[in-house]
């Protein structure tokens, strides 16, 4: 069976679930893709032999983002001759992959991961686009229990959504984890960078969408005797980073750090000597730096906002949950990681939760929606 991915880029991130997906046995899969990667990555991805083919078309950036418009992919899929498509997103990318499948009478697959908080929002014409889209789709993919609730609101029966929860790179990760010395990034990050005997690291590009200001507004409604043997760490570059240097130059000497992105091989080390993660996502489609984190044993303060939180973020088990919108309920939560005598034993239990979410069950959910499309094409299809 030959299957199209079509896609925007190939992260590195990735590159295990498509790994098993070409791996499939009677399978060949051919990813189609916009660009090498976004205007805002520095990315250098090893593909490892994956069949790709780049899409001619337009690329905007438009509030921080980047849109596709693979004008060239209905001819691309023609030469390929696939016997299911599979598209991520409901943009552009999809319409195409759509004309496509009409015209040569083959089954769509979407791959789309709405946040509760995102599906709620989309309104108007966006809506009946989307729901108008979503009626084509033989199958559509989803990433955990949010997405199923948010594509369910736009009218996609229960039977055609299929989970794949959101799978971090597992392999790379460990890789990374095993050439680092624990203790040595622990006293790096001390003596380094003049962190505090506790840190509590935020790790993501500095966007509002991610919540930084409302995490340094939460911080600063904690005790500052609770705060005292903390340092609140960010790491990450974006429009934000001012704000950011500001509150660290304006706290005591250690109490805030910034660090500037580094490439994704280094991050590890940040896991290895912090003692939790914030995430305190305003809106996050899934938010697969707790994934990361989680599997490095921290335990996560997160926002139950990010499409993960019903999935990965257990109160009082795996981390503490709260909402960034109120700003007593994320400084409550703030206070019950800081203060939690307990939390080398959620970060363990935060370990083997993670180990739930690997590329091994989302490339399972992806084949069971593929093959359900496939015979859904065939039983459709005139004699």
């Amino acid at each position: 069976m030959r299957v199209a991915l079509v896609t925007n880029i190939v992260p590195p991130y990735r590159i295990p679930l498509f790994r098993r997906l070409a791996e499939t046995p009677g399978w060949r899969l051919r990813i189609f893709t916009s660009a090498a990667t976004e205007f805002d990555r520095a990315w250098n991805v090893d593909s490892g032999g994956l069949d790709l083919t780049r899409v001619r078309g337009p690329s905007l950036v438009r509030r921080g983002r980047t849109l596709h418009v693979p004008l060239a992919l209905p001819l691309a899929l023609l030469r390929f001759r696939p016997d299911v498509v599979v598209s991520g997103e409901l943009g552009p990318r999809s319409w195409l992959a759509l004309l496509y499948c009409l015209v040569a009478r083959v089954p769509l697959v979407l791959w789309v991961y709405p946040s509760r908080a995102g599906g709620r929002r989309v309104r108007g014409r966006g809506l009946r686009l989307r729901r108008t889209l979503l009626r084509h789709a033989r199958a559509v993919i989803g990433m955990g229990a949010q997405a199923r609730e948010a594509l369910a609101t736009w009218g996609v029966p229960k039977g055609a959504i299929h989970d794949a929860p959101n799978a971090h790179d597992a392999e790379g990760l460990h890789k990374a984890l095993a050439s680092v010395d624990s203790e040595a990034a622990r006293r790096g990050l001390r003596a380094g960078l003049g962190c505090r005997d506790r840190v509590a690291l935020f790790a993501g590009r500095l966007i509002g969408s991610k919540g930084v200001i409302e995490l340094l507004d939460a911080w600063d409604d904690l005790a500052p005797g609770l705060r005292s043997a903390w340092t609140l760490l960010l790491l990450g570059s974006g429009p934000l980073e001012e704000r950011v240097r500001h509150a660290a130059r304006t706290h005591a000497r250690g109490e805030i750090v910034h660090v500037r992105a580094v490439p994704e091989s280094e991050v590890a080390a940040f896991y290895a000597g912090a003692d939790l993660l914030v995430l305190p996502s305003l809106e996050e489609p899934w938010g697969l730096v707790a994934n990361e984190a989680m599997a490095c044993g921290l335990p996560v303060c997160g926002s139950r906002l990010a499409g993960c939180a019903d999935d990965l973020l257990l109160e009082g088990e795996t981390g503490w949950v709260f909402d960034p919108r109120v700003a007593a309920d994320f400084a409550a939560a703030l206070q019950r990681a800081l203060d939690c005598p307990d939390r080398e034993r959620l970060g363990a239990q935060a370990r083997r939760h993670a180990q739930h979410f690997g590329p091994d069950a989302m490339a399972d959910g992806m084949r069971r929606a593929i093959a359900a499309a496939a015979r859904s094409g065939r039983e459709s299809r005139p004699a």
